[in-house]
């Protein structure tokens, strides 16, 4: 029974068409656990904010020894409709700046979950209707992934990749969605299961090799299916023969392809997206024309120790896209892979002492050659405190909600209004998803 969380990953193997480049398409999501800083990472750059901004968190900037002085700031191109107001990343952040610059990357501002259109007025007269356990990390991982708190059964991602095999553009199948983390449940519909990958091959369950004899187990259940009448049995005995024939196909494909890609650094997050550019590069092999990635990295809940973490956590964040764009470049799949970022929650303006605490609305990263890059979707309210947006310590109300920005991503899948409507029934509440794509 411990083992059933990984023995039913693996559906029944498809026999679909074989794909290629221009008709390909994959979503790739990194999910940052414990809330990303979304103040410590647009940073106001004109005087006027940056002095602002800088005023409410000295404390904890003078803490930083990478400084966040203007001078030490990466600023980046602003769209005319912020004013006077300009924009920078932090330092650690100089590959996805650049990527920015090059148009490679747009940033989609004050993102969300929301019920309806929000403010602090609203919520003063308890008169907005809030989603459920704002600023809890579980519910609120799970509410960016499913639209639900805690315990939900299917997240946007595997419900769209549901939509893509219910409109005919896809068969089901074991590889469309892969995870190498613990977030699959972005990834989970109703007819879309999960498939793990780990450290560049199939995931594998450690305890065979205690036994003596290849392939025991293997071997056994592969019997069981014949032997009992227990139906229970049964099934189990079917869903991990699938499990073996999924592992036996991917790790065949992989051995199969030579895959030279560009190097990755050596951190935890870079090795993940290192494993889904091969797993993208054998969707041939696969039978594979979309797919639905997501890998995870942790820290993030920095309320302690902020000025040492947070650096370190993004010039690693940093360095496992740019590497990552590098390798789409390398396989001709720039323009048919979007990477996006996702977070539980941003940050408060205000400080802790050493550290910030849980937050609501946040920024976020789209990267691929299909996104309209060089650019900021959504809002980036002004860094004060007390203002129409302001939840409290400056936790930001969203003005996108997490609809608007997934229901983006799965128009560029090829879903129409009507069915991304039925996924997302808060939808209508809102104004149409970002333009993000060319």
């Amino acid at each position: 029974m411990a083992a059933a969380p990984f023995l039913n990953l693996a559906q029944a193997i498809a026999n679909t068409p074989t794909t290629n480049n221009d008709d390909y398409k994959a979503l790739v999501c990194v999910f940052l656990y414990g809330g990303m800083d979304n103040h410590d990472t647009v940073i106001p750059y004109d005087q006027a904010s940056y002095t602002q901004w800088s005023n409410i968190r000295n404390t904890l900037l003078s803490q930083y020894t990478n400084k966040r002085s203007q001078a030490n700031l990466l600023p980046i191109d602003t769209p005319a409709r912020f004013g006077s107001r300009q924009f920078s990343l932090p330092p650690e952040l100089s590959g996805i700046a650049q990527l920015y610059q090059q148009g490679k990357v747009s940033l989609v501002g004050n993102v969300g979950p929301l019920l309806e259109p929000t403010t602090a007025a609203s919520i003063r007269s308890e008169t907005a209707k809030l989603p459920s356990r704002l600023f809890s990390h579980n519910d609120q991982q799970s509410t960016w992934m499913s639209g639900q708190t805690e315990g939900a059964q299917f997240g946007w991602a595997g419900m769209l990749n549901d939509a893509l095999i219910e409109q005919g553009q896809q068969s089901p199948s074991t590889f469309s969605a892969i995870t190498t983390s613990s977030a699959e449940l972005l990834i989970t519909g109703s007819n879309t299961t999960p498939y793990h990958v780990h450290d560049g091959q199939a995931a594998t369950i450690d305890v065979l090799d205690m036994f003596d004899e290849p392939n025991a187990l293997q071997k056994h259940f592969s019997a069981l299916g014949h032997k009992t009448n227990n139906l229970v049995e049964q099934d189990m005995s079917t869903q991990i023969n699938q499990a073996y024939s999924a592992n036996d196909q991917f790790n065949a494909a992989l051995s199969e392809v030579s895959v030279a890609l560009p190097a990755f650094p050596a951190t935890p997050l870079a090795k993940q997206l290192e494993t889904v550019s091969k797993t993208i590069a054998i969707r041939d092999q696969l039978q594979e024309k979309r797919q639905v990635f997501v890998v995870a990295m942790g820290g993030f809940d920095t309320h302690s120790g902020q000025a040492q973490s947070l650096p370190k956590l993004q010039s690693a964040l940093d360095g496992a896209l740019v590497a990552f764009d590098s390798a789409m470049q390398s396989l001709g799949l720039s323009d048919k892979v979007t990477l996006f970022t996702a977070s539980d929650f941003g940050r408060t303006l205000a400080i802790n002492g050493d550290g910030t605490d849980h937050g609501w609305g946040s920024h976020h990263f789209v990267m691929g050659g299909a996104v309209q890059g060089g650019t900021i979707f959504g809002d980036i309210p002004e860094a004060k405190l007390n203002h129409s947006l302001d939840a409290g310590n400056g936790r930001l109300i969203p003005t996108l909600s997490v609809d608007q920005y997934a229901a983006s991503f799965g128009q560029w899948l090829g879903i129409d209004q009507h069915t991304l409507e039925n996924i997302f029934p808060n939808l209508l509440k809102f104004g149409a998803p970002p333009a993000l794509f060319k």
